[in-house]
């Protein structure tokens, strides 16, 4: 992996202005000594975006998003650190130092990069085929199936012919045909791995080809109707999701919301009817980690699978997955057993953008397929369809169950008092088939808001270096938060280098948690009149509060001690 020293980051970020590197993506004003704007990450008309160039950090007291330059790549175009850090470094003109990369990380990274370079050059040969004599049966195709020339542009699909010419092509603009293989493009008989298909290349949020996905023109069973290319470095198609790169673009437009579809073609044909918030699963099983990746971006996604009442093919296990990671999730229902792609072509935008509004919610959706199971014309059945729905009330707290054990008790013909107990039941028997975590030693921050104010003040005073600040009064063990304690590592080593303390190393510390901001927001209490008075009773809480906790422990070790000689 990557290994980035301190001083190498500090570098960048003294010379990336945060000022200047947020205002290339929205439009920022002074106000005294502080730059405001319109939060990027959420839709706002009153600025509350706050950009602090003193110590450059951000901060939106909408949303609570924080940060400094490195997060706000993270979180505004989706980098992970290393790729942020690349990024941030190329701006400013730095190098990376050799001496910071291992090893097994700079060969990976090379091997991964000439993929990408070789993807790049296959996916410019497929699409200039096109406009080949030998790939006018390509075109053709294309063509009827209704995609207009531009959108087979935007999507830079593409046509091979035969299993000979993009080998050659390679060969002669310097690849060899071992690294072509590792990259996906051949066979292992150095052919055309997807030789005679017409071709879509598989891009990632940075605009990167990772692979390609092959559709076969044949009508032999004995030859595959779709490729895809196999795991390689820079592709895992249980991690990737096509049209992410188009969609990404799209929601800078403060576009929260994505239509999830199976096939790369719906996605093709929704865009090019204006409905651009779209992506495909790649034709798989929806995975977690796809799940992870879609919410890096959304907030709401419509889940639009083939086939008759949505969700034909897909299970409630991948429903739950994006129920699981966070996601607000409504099911599509498309009618006359047609997928997104003929739908919007046989009905228009204004057809499918309907289909949109009538979706339902998880719940809804999963208390309707059940329902659909039986007629409720008998006793037998009807017990049937409540011990299903049961499993679905389990699922929810008791706000969202009140909402819908009214429907199932009137369906069901079971009183609702019966439904709630045989739900709680349930959910009991789910509980206890999970692993208890351990309670925690340290409580959670919520806990004790009075040890919370105090430390937050405390650490921000030494930060700021205030001249009430004594460090030689505050030990470590004062502080029982992780977050706190590792703010107060950072302040010990900067003393031991003799160097002061940075506003923005603290959110690459605590990894961009909003405990950050609030920590670097403590001294802003307008209601605090005397500063050095309050700090000194903040420093007294934590002490006060450390013995307490020590005594509390020596109590207890006497208590559960049996060593007599101990006691």
């Amino acid at each position: 992996m990557a290994i980035y020293p301190e001083s190498f980051l500090s570098q960048i970020k003294d010379k990336v202005d945060i000022v200047d590197l947020i205002s290339t993506y929205v439009n920022v004003q002074r106000k005294g000594r502080d730059y405001w704007a319109c939060c990027p990450f959420h839709n706002e008309k009153t600025p509350s975006f706050q950009i602090r160039t003193d110590h450059q950090y951000y901060k939106c007291y909408g949303c609570q998003k924080a940060g400094n330059v490195f997060s706000f790549m993270m979180e505004h175009e989706k980098m992970t650190f290393p790729e942020s850090v690349e990024f941030l470094a190329q701006k400013a003109g730095l190098e990376i130092p050799e001496q910071i990369i291992d090893k097994s990380y700079k060969k990976r990274r090379q091997e991964l990069e000439k993929i990408y370079e070789i993807n790049k050059a296959v996916a410019k040969f497929y699409f200039q085929n096109l406009t080949k004599p030998e790939g006018q049966t390509g075109l053709t195709y294309l063509l009827n199936r209704g995609l207009t020339w531009d959108t087979i542009q935007i999507f830079g699909m593409g046509y091979s012919y035969d299993f000979v010419s993009l080998p050659r092509y390679l060969n002669q603009i310097g690849y060899d045909n071992s690294s072509l293989v590792k990259a996906g493009v051949l066979t292992y008989d150095n052919t055309d791995f997807f030789g005679q298909r017409i071709i879509i290349p598989i891009i990632s949020a940075q605009g990167k080809v990772l692979g390609f996905t092959g559709r076969s023109l044949e009508k032999n069973p004995d030859f595959a109707k779709y490729k895809n290319t196999g795991a390689t470095l820079a592709f895992d198609k249980k991690k990737n999701l096509f049209g992410i790169n188009l969609f990404k673009k799209f929601i800078h437009s403060n576009v929260r919301s994505v239509i999830l579809v199976e096939g790369h073609m719906d996605v093709i044909a929704l865009y090019q009817a204006d409905i651009k918030n779209v992506v495909a699963s790649m034709g798989t099983a929806l995975t977690i980690e796809q799940c992870r990746h879609l919410k890096r971006y959304a907030d709401l996604v419509y889940v639009a699978f083939d086939g008759d009442g949505a969700g034909q093919s897909a299970t409630m296990r991948s429903l739950d997955l994006l129920k699981e990671v966070g996601l607000e999730v409504k099911v599509v229902d498309i009618k006359d057993g047609l997928d997104p792609d003929d739908y919007v072509r046989k009905y228009g935008k204004d057809g499918f953008m309907k289909l949109l509004d009538k979706a339902l919610p998880l719940i809804d959706f999963k208390l309707h397929k059940i329902k659909a199971k039986y007629k409720l014309d008998s006793y037998d059945n009807r017990t049937k369809y409540a011990s299903e729905a049961i499993a679905v009330l389990s699922e929810l707290d008791q706000l969202e169950g009140a909402v819908y054990v009214d429907e199932v008790s009137k369906n069901s013909g079971i009183s609702k008092e019966i439904l709630v107990e045989q739900a709680i039941e349930a959910q009991d028997k789910t509980i206890k088939k999970q692993v208890i975590p351990k309670t925690p030693i340290v409580k959670d921050i919520s806990e004790d808001n009075a040890y919370l104010i105090a430390a937050r003040f405390v650490l921000a005073s030494i930060l700021y270096a205030k001249n009430y600040v004594d460090i030689r009064e505050i030990e470590k063990s004062y502080f029982v938060v992780d977050k706190h304690i590792a703010l107060y590592d950072y302040i010990e080593e900067c003393l031991r280098n003799a160097t002061p303390p940075k506003i923005s190393d603290v959110f690459d510390i605590l990894e961009n948690d909003t405990e950050g901001a609030n920590v670097i927001d403590a001294l802003e209490d307008k209601s605090i009149l005397n500063p050095a008075e309050y700090y000194a009773q903040c420093v007294k809480k934590l002490k006060t509060d450390y013995i307490n906790r020590e005594i509390k422990n020596a109590v207890e070790l006497l208590r559960t001690e049996t060593d007599e000689l101990k006691k």
